[in-house]
């Protein structure tokens, strides 16, 4: 059986034309959020500027960075070095920390997670963690 690269590409939507991020900042602004980047891997930050990061996720540093100028901001888990049960610890922990810092700051926010930690094999136990 030979294998053509149309053949292997049936049936898969084309790629958008149009960008989405007007609409996302839209959403945003209209809803007043603010979002959070949870990153497990320091490689992803690398890509970004004038974009705050984090590297601490304490309930005061996650206020402060609500109540700063900016759309949004990234908070470096590391959490691809951690094992399963601790990733899922460590997102819980900073999913409450983001909970109490929206309602010290009235700042809703939205998360957007890089977490896929599949080389430690614990993805989707991470995401589903941060979801909850």
């Amino acid at each position: 059986m030979t294998f053509t690269l149309s053949k292997a590409l049936e049936g898969i939507a084309e790629e958008r034309s149009e960008s989405l991020l007007d609409q996302i900042r839209d959403n945003n602004d209209r809803f007043n959020r603010k979002i959070v980047v949870l990153d497990d891997d320091p490689t992803g930050t690398q890509t970004v500027y004038d974009t705050p990061v984090l590297t601490r996720w304490g309930v005061d540093e996650l206020a402060a960075a609500l109540k700063s100028p900016g759309n949004l901001f990234y908070v470096l888990t590391n959490s691809r070095s951690l094992t399963e049960p601790k990733a899922i610890e460590l997102a819980n922990e900073i999913g409450a920390n983001l909970n109490e810092a929206s309602q010290q700051t009235e700042q809703r926010f939205v998360v957007v997670s890089r977490s896929d930690s599949t080389l430690r094999g614990h993805y989707p136990a991470e995401v589903h963690a941060i979801a909850a």
